[in-house]
């Protein structure tokens, strides 16, 4: 019997997709800026309820630990090193709260200025 009296239960493993979704939600939470987008293949399969999103890469080193690459779309007019550090934030921050994990890094790539019209 251990001396704390607990009993362990098994291993909680947490798919690397879900890091990925954790922050792909994130991301809604700053303004002006948006996950790119991959055609319409990806809008399809989001309506019938299926997370994809080509925009988050999960990676995992050596070291088990985890890196995220963010494709996102800046509205014009925005200062895009701030946001891109608000991403960042936003980000460290869901996962941290979410499953307690501490990232590597988050590189965030903008892929396209968008002309609210």
């Amino acid at each position: 019997m251990r001396p704390d009296n607990t009993v362990d239960l098994g291993v909680v493993q947490i798919h690397k997709k879900v890091i990925g979704d954790i922050a792909a939600a994130a991301i809604k939470e700053v303004p002006g800026a948006q996950l790119a987008t991959f055609g319409i293949l990806g809008s399809i399969a989001e309506a019938f309820g299926y997370k994809n999103y080509p925009s988050v890469s999960v990676t995992v080193d050596k070291d088990h630990q985890i890196s995220l690459e963010i494709r996102v779309i800046i509205n014009y007019g925005m200062n895009i090193p701030v946001v891109a550090r608000q991403i960042q934030d936003v980000i460290q921050h869901a996962v941290e709260d979410a499953v307690d994990i501490n990232l590597k890094e988050i590189n965030v790539n903008v892929q396209a200025i968008e002309r609210k019209t």
